[in-house]
């Protein structure tokens, strides 16, 4: 899985088992280039184990909020680690920025997963044929596996060259599923359950246009600046 997928992640790949539950990861190093960035990553109780793809805006003050846990990395993957051992599934709540991820609970013999408010990084999954519940970033890589037939689905197909787009819950294969935007994900005991933590704000902004462009701008350059942190190049488009 992860060897088909190491274009995703050239600059180092990881893999963690335990009785219940493989977890394999390939890294693109953004934050904290050593290897205390090394995924899948554990908490310091090591009961906890995660694979992330994304990045966190503004992890820095997070982890100054977190003073209690004893970091080992100056990592934002460690920072949600250290968050999930504080809210558990009220986790996603809490984070800024673009993400996918699943934790690997020991203890609770659970798989918690959850994927970022607009959907900006991917999440497939699917049931494979014994009954294991199947991710990735990619769905070669599920596919891969062998446990998943690529049949394709029909309504997807459709959906495709009629509105040249596929419903954000849909992929192009009819037993691979995607987790949609701003929604969380529970696998325990062979069973899923789906949530959505976020939504659009439903009350009206009663506000003046200057103070909406006031507003926009500083918006804009609050998240621009969050954006910025990394410890390679950056470029911008």
């Amino acid at each position: 899985m992860t060897g088909s997928i190491i274009h995703r992640g050239p600059d180092d790949e990881g893999h963690e088992f335990f009785q219940n539950c493989f977890l394999g990861f390939r890294r693109l190093a953004i934050v904290d280039l050593s290897k205390d960035g090394h995924q899948p990553m554990y908490s310091n109780t090591r009961n906890e184990c995660i694979v992330f793809n994304g990045e966190i805006y503004g992890y820095r003050q997070l982890k100054k909020d977190l003073s209690h846990y004893p970091f080992q990395s100056n990592t934002d993957t460690e920072v949600i680690l250290s968050l999930f051992q504080k809210y558990g599934s009220d986790l996603p709540k809490h984070l800024n920025g673009m993400f996918a991820f699943a934790i690997w609970d020991e203890e609770k013999q659970q798989l918690f997963c959850a994927r970022d408010r607009f959907g900006e990084k991917p999440f497939y999954y699917a049931i494979g044929k014994n009954g294991e519940f199947i991710f990735a970033s990619e769905i070669k890589a599920i596919l891969a596996t062998g446990l998943v037939d690529a049949e394709l689905n029909d309504e997807a197909v459709y959906h495709f060259l009629r509105y040249m787009y596929v419903d954000s819950q849909q992929s192009i294969y009819k037993n691979i599923k995607v987790l949609p935007p701003a929604h969380q994900l529970i696998f325990k005991d062979g069973n899923i359950d789906i949530s959505q933590y976020w939504n659009f704000p439903s009350e009206e902004l009663k506000i003046s246009e200057e103070e909406a462009i006031s507003t926009f701008k500083d918006l804009v350059e609050e998240s621009v600046e969050k954006q910025l942190i990394a410890d390679v190049k950056v470029g911008a488009f």
